[in-house]
């Protein structure tokens, strides 16, 4: 995407950018693309290689995992401004659920290659992301266990 400023202006509408510096968004914006997802698209399968980070701009994508004797179980739903593929900063990981859109849905998708050398090459970079990713991270955890207490309660 050649126009910089309108990702660098959606960034700035989510809690994962909005208070990253100018340059960070920049950088953010010039590492990634747009994407476009429609519903019940399968963005991202459990146990495949994660090949990038999204940072949700519009719409609803379901978190879903496999239970044993259920079959395939939301756990969670990733709202604009969170991210999805999160396990694209480390290297060889695999994807922990199923990520589908609910919704027609619009994403930064920051392929995981260059966000991994970009973070290797820019500390300024790394010091004010990492904080943003274990955020996401702690709030999903936080989130999928309050699903999962609901789970088992049945």
């Amino acid at each position: 995407m050649d126009d910089y400023a309108a990702v660098i202006a959606m960034l700035n509408n989510t809690w994962f950018g909005a208070e990253l510096a100018p340059e960070t968004q920049e950088r953010l914006a010039r590492l990634g693309e747009i994407a476009d997802f429609a519903v019940d698209e399968v963005i991202l399968q459990e146990g495949d290689e994660t090949r990038a980070m999204g940072v949700l701009l519009s719409g609803r994508l379901a978190l879903r995992t496999l239970v044993p004797e259920r079959g395939p179980v939301t756990i969670l739903s990733v709202e604009p401004g969170d991210i999805f593929g999160w396990s694209a900063v480390l290297t060889d990981a695999q994807a922990q659920s199923t990520v589908v859109a609910t919704q027609a849905s619009q994403a930064l998708l920051i392929d995981g290659a260059k966000l991994r050398a970009a973070l290797k090459e820019d500390h300024a970079l790394a010091a004010s992301l990492y904080p943003r990713v274990l955020k996401a991270v702690a709030r999903r955890l936080r989130a999928t266990r309050l699903q999962l207490l609901d789970l088992f309660a049945r």
